[in-house]
């Protein structure tokens, strides 16, 4: 049974309506913020792809050290090995995506496309499973391929017509490529990549300018929970989907938010010396700090400022790296109480900064 078909039976709680409420008052303010990011929203939009190419292969515990994963995302580095191609891959499928999802619907193929893209042609391909029909209701034996497009065909109608609101309905369909999952190979990244594009398509603008698998992954175990909870009544044509709604609504809440403090940073950047912006910056972070935080702050600002900085900062004895790699910290030396309670592994003898 199609959980479309089953659509006109939901009612929506109130709180439920009204988080739609909100958040299409902030999409009705798209082009508020866009005219703000004007002068250089080519560079954000392309520091937000490589943040978003980031956080998704944490996602997909793709097997790259950090230092190469971000000189192929932001040098665009020759890839070494197979995982380095994938974090290449994943970069170009994303600027796709980016560039298509406001313009076109997509389709099972086209996920299949991205799969092979990501991991090498014809690393995955439809499934030839069947799902069981119901004889005594006439429902007969369909492909795993043919539901999916049914799936999808259902959704851009609604889609276009407007008969639900479009968000609600991209979370209904996310929920249903999770759960047939069409192909051998690669349901995983379609699903993720499924979610990403129909965002975008729903012109939840925030997006273009904070990574969107940073939010997600930021909050991925809440995520993850919520999506197990929408599947349980799954293959009797209810999926339970109000909870992740209230979740997605919320995220989508706090991109905005994020952007509205990135648009303020970002005005006043503008106007003062980012360098020393940066450093204000770290002195207000706690004792122990990782160089996300400081990222999270200044996502515009580039690589080589930030660690510019750090290099700074350490050689005046301000600041110490503990460790190195995606888990490395930072900690203040210099006037500031250091609660030692919160060092759990420092190689003293590791001269290796955390970048």
């Amino acid at each position: 049974m199609s959980n479309f078909d089953n659509l006109k039976q939901y009612i929506l709680p109130s709180d439920l309506l009204l988080d739609m409420l909100n958040i299409y008052k902030l999409i009705g303010k798209n082009s508020v913020y866009e005219e703000s990011l004007k002068k250089n929203i080519k560079s954000i939009e392309n520091a937000t792809l490589e943040r978003d190419v980031f956080f998704l292969c944490l996602l997909l515990d793709v097997n790259v050290t950090d230092n190469r994963l971000r000189l192929i995302i932001t040098k665009n580095s020759t890839p070494r090995n197979t995982e380095e191609k994938i974090v290449a891959n994943l970069k170009s499928v994303l600027k796709q995506i980016r560039t298509s999802a406001p313009l076109y619907g997509y389709n099972s193929s086209d996920l299949l496309s991205y799969i092979n893209s990501i991991y090498g042609a014809k690393y995955a391909r439809f499934s030839t499973s069947m799902v069981k029909g119901d004889r005594k209701k006439r429902i007969p034996d369909q492909s795993l391929r043919l539901k999916i497009n049914n799936v999808l065909d259902d959704y851009h109608v609604y889609f276009e017509k407007e008969l639900y609101e479009r968000i609600f309905l991209s979370l209904m369909t996310y929920i249903e490529l999770v759960n047939i999952n069409p192909f051998t190979k690669g349901n995983e990244v379609a699903s993720y990549l499924a979610l990403y594009y129909m965002i975008l398509r729903c012109e939840v603008d925030c997006f273009r300018y904070i990574s969107f698998f940073e939010v997600l992954y930021t909050n991925l175990e809440v995520f993850n929970r919520e999506k197990i909870a929408a599947s349980m009544n799954y293959r009797e044509g209810f999926i339970q989907i109000f909870s992740l709604s209230r979740l997605i609504y919320s995220l989508i809440a706090e991109g905005y938010k994020k952007l509205e403090a990135i648009i303020k940073e970002y005005s006043y950047e503008e106007s003062v010396n980012k360098s020393d912006n940066v450093e204000n910056t770290i002195y207000q972070l706690p004792n122990i700090f990782t160089k996300d935080d400081i990222r999270s702050r200044h996502p515009f600002v580039s690589e080589a400022t930030i660690n510019r900085i750090l290099v700074k900062l350490r050689d005046q004895e301000y600041i110490t790296p503990l460790g190195k790699g995606r888990s490395a910290k930072w900690i203040k030396t210099q006037k500031h109480e250091i609660n030692y309670n919160q060092i759990i592994q420092y190689n003293e003898d590791d001269d290796d900064l955390p970048f």
